[in-house]
């Protein structure tokens, strides 16, 4: 194993630069036989780094004798590094950091390189924290919270300065670990004792069947996960099942149903009643879809290999419900995957809003009249959400909205509700 500090430079510049995906590049080094302390240490590296990167370089910028742009990228990243350990962590003295960080560069710099990194390092140890002073108020709070200018400016005309603020600062803070009480299989009352009985701290949610786990190390390896008594899902991903909320014997198609968790609540919700086509184009994520469905009791569940953006004869008119959980940016995800900020710009919402308009296109197809039509993102844009959907009622007028908690389109954010970013809208097709 190398040296921690030089796998975490690893990641960060593979995630920064070669568009690897911090969560990927996590998971397949926890797989490693990795010492459970220097996972935790290089995972807390690279994801500060990558969710605080603008205010870190805005940092080095400001200490820098060397234009921004003229550092190589190796020796940009160990300084990011260093300067996330001063700033946000305790642990490590400032000499160390500085010292640490002076021999990542001799491996990975020049003699040149070499003397930057410890100049600069040292030079902003002995100063106080920077404050970020640009005038412009969107650029100032964009560099302070590092986020696209884009997300910051939406929320600061649409929302506010102070919702904007809120909303920013949660994006940077460590979302709770959520799971979902299977009640095919438990109840809330006999899943909690159990949970105690393990040594785990467990906080309640405004939600009936979901519970925090303060202390979720090493949960996913215990009998009550691999037995199938709860299952691992974000607040706001279990509410958007909720608001479908299918009858019991009816028939529903969820079109984008991988890894299946809204899929396997559905089925808790119709008590494995009637019948639930899953689908994804991907076979390994079908076969997910299959395994969590056999693990959590879930027998009204058929998982299948189908092109959400295809049109589907044999679907025509067949459903009373259908979810389409779409393809997004995932803007809404920033507290658990923050290279995201980075690897999704604007472009590719605009591309990614027709695709969602595409598969809803053909998910109307499907339904019944008077049947529900639910479209979600675990996205907080208006373009892939109220522009998509005005499009879609446009040129559907048999479809109406029918409001959530008094909203068109109701908004689920970190800094309000403790989920991830969701948007979620419920449709019926009225003829």
């Amino acid at each position: 194993m190398k040296n921690t500090r030089e796998k975490a430079l690893q990641i960060i510049n593979d995630v920064l630069y070669k568009g690897t995906f911090l969560e990927e590049s996590l998971e397949i080094l926890k797989n490693s036989k990795i010492d459970e302390r220097d996972y935790a240490f290089i995972k807390e590296i690279t994801t500060g780094v990558i969710r605080n990167k603008t205010y870190i370089d805005y940092v080095i910028k400001e200490n820098s004798r060397v234009k921004f742009n003229r550092i190589h990228k190796l020796i940009l990243s160990i300084l990011e590094m260093a300067v996330y350990q001063m700033y946000f962590l305790d642990k490590v003295p400032d000499y160390s950091i500085v010292d640490e960080s002076v021999n990542l560069a001799k491996i990975y710099g020049n003699k040149g390189s070499i003397s930057f990194t410890n100049g600069i390092l040292r030079s902003i140890s002995k100063k106080d924290k920077v404050q970020v002073k640009i005038k412009d108020s969107i650029d100032n709070l964009s560099t302070f919270y590092s986020h696209p200018r884009f997300y910051t400016e939406y929320f600061y005309k649409n929302y506010g300065e102070d919702f904007t603020k809120k909303l920013l600062k949660a994006n940077n803070e460590k979302a709770p670990f959520t799971i979902r009480i299977n009640s095919l299989k438990t109840n809330k009352e006999d899943l909690l004792n159990k949970l105690n009985e393990l040594g785990y701290k467990v906080l309640e949610t405004s939600f009936e069947n979901a519970l925090n786990i303060d202390n979720p190390s090493g949960i996913i390896d215990t009998d009550l996960f691999k037995e199938g008594y709860f299952y691992v899902q974000d607040l706001g991903s279990i509410l958007v099942s909720s608001f479908l909320n299918p009858k019991k014997d009816s028939k529903v198609l969820d079109l984008c149903a991988a890894p299946g968790g809204k899929t396997s609540h559905l089925s808790e919700i119709m008590e494995n009643t009637g019948e639930i086509i899953a689908c994804d184009k991907s076979k390994g994520k079908v076969k997910i879809i299959k395994e969590n469905a056999k693990r959590l009791g879930c027998k009204n569940i058929s998982p299948i290999i189908n092109d959400a953006r295809v049109l589907n004869e044999e679907f025509i008119k067949n459903f009373d419900y259908v979810l389409v959980d779409a393809p997004c940016s995932g803007t809404g995800l920033y507290r658990k995957k923050p290279d995201i900020k980075w690897n999704k710009n604007i472009e590719d919402i605009k591309e990614l809003s027709e695709i969602q308009l595409e598969i809803l296109e053909n998910a109307k197809e499907y339904l019944k009249v008077n049947g529900f039509l639910l479209y979600s993102t675990c996205s907080l844009s208006k373009i892939e959400n109220e522009d998509v959907i005005h499009k879609f009622l446009n040129k559907n007028r048999n479809f109406k909205i029918i409001k959530l908690r008094d909203k068109e389109i109701l908004k689920l954010f970190p800094s309000v509700d403790g989920s991830d970013g969701f948007s979620i809208c419920l449709l019926e097709k009225i003829s």
